[in-house]
């Protein structure tokens, strides 16, 4: 090659090296304001152990947690809960759904134990102020995190690697930037009690004082939302291939009043379709292109506790997870969980093997690894 070309190649070859510089650092940038990092105790002493060699191809969990946010309702209690067991040995990726009623133990640090569903273990560990006795693990920006880690490690009988919860906007925002997503809806669905945004319990809908509480003596549940219709919107979504933009994702997601698609068990199979979904339109995308962007948008609605390290090797190894079987596993009142009502009359679910008796759960996921 002539050293004229030679120099042009090197100038070129530096500019192209220059660029992806620059893209990684801010890709690096937005991704650190999302990453919160555990607190810990320190070790009074260090004892030195052997340390096993690490298997490269050890099964990987990350814990996927849907919140509501700022300005909804219980805005930090997870309604959505699924864990993401990646198994490289078995060429296998489990979607696991956790239905956010089941009743647990959280541990809140008191001599007494506090049991409350699942759903609100995120919002507990997030809650310094309230919950004052809880493990240094358990407080802080990931205490969340910790907490829900903790108790669905309990749940499922082994240890959660990691978590990345995702607030309702972010959840929106994020369908847009990839432009939409293309879900296989299984059945034609209505469903006439989705819930209005920001405040909507606090709307009486003309309803004076003394009819609210005629209605709350003698009615409860879906009769006595049906009471309130103006806190509500009617959903309609039908059977086949929907494109779907954030809002309407967010909306298929949640919906959990159908007739015909309702309820948790429901609403979770549904979240496991956009979860592919979203998987698809990523792999059709050059998502790197856009990954800045998209960081962009989220980075003030996720935080997780997979630092740049550890996702540098998940994402290294991104078009061999692709290729995996994908299994569907959900938790229900059909397997392993049966209705229940806890000592204040909520509806909750508990483990067939009894409360906080998990081995039910833990048994029936063996069988199907």
């Amino acid at each position: 090659m002539p050293r004229k070309n030679i120099f042009y190649f090197l100038i070129i070859l530096v500019s192209i090296t220059v660029i992806l510089g620059v893209i990684y650092n801010l890709f690096v940038s937005r991704y650190q304001r999302m990453v919160v990092i555990p607190n810990k105790n320190i070790p009074q002493e260090v004892i030195p152990t052997i340390t096993p060699t690490p298997d490269p191809d050890k099964p990987i969990s990350i814990l996927l947690l849907g919140y509501g946010g700022a300005g909804h309702d219980g805005g930090s209690l997870t309604d959505s809960i699924m864990l993401v067991e990646i198994k490289p040995h078995q060429s296998q990726i489990n979607l696991i759904s956790i239905p956010r009623d089941l009743w647990v133990e959280i541990p809140i640090g008191t001599s007494e134990p506090h049991f409350g569903k699942i759903n609100s273990a995120y919002a507990i560990g997030l809650d310094d102020k309230k919950y004052t006795q809880k493990s240094i693990e358990f407080t802080g920006l990931a205490g969340g995190g910790q907490m829900a880690k903790s108790v669905i490690g309990q749940v499922v009988g082994k240890d959660v690697d990691y978590f990345i919860s995702l607030d309702f906007q972010g959840f929106t925002k994020a369908i847009d930037q990839l432009g939409g997503v293309d879900v296989k809806v299984q059945k034609t669905f209505d469903d006439f009690l989705y819930p209005l945004d920001q405040g909507t319990t606090i709307n009486n809908c003309g309803k004076s004082e003394e009819e609210i509480k005629a209605l709350t003596a003698t009615l409860s549940g879906e009769k006595l939302e049906s009471q309130f219709p103006c806190r509500y919107e009617t959903l309609h979504f039908d059977k086949g291939i929907v494109h779907m933009d954030g809002i309407t994702a967010l909306k298929y997601s949640r919906s959990r009043h159908s007739a015909t698609d309702g309820g948790d068990f429901n609403r979770a199979a549904r979240q496991r379709q956009l979860i592919l979904a979203v998987r698809d339109r990523i792999i059709s995308l050059n998502f790197f292109t856009q990954a800045i962007s998209v960081l962009d948008q989220l980075s003030s609605h996720v935080k997780t506790d997979i630092n740049l390290v550890s996702l540098e090797k998940l994402i290294s190894r991104a078009p061999e997870f692709a290729k995996y079987q994908v299994k569907h596993i959900a938790l229900t009142d059909q397997n392993v969980l049966k209705q229940d009502r806890s000592v204040d009359r909520q509806d909750i679910l508990i483990p067939t093997s009894g409360l906080n008796d998990f081995s039910a759960i833990q048994n029936y996921l063996l069988t199907i690894e």
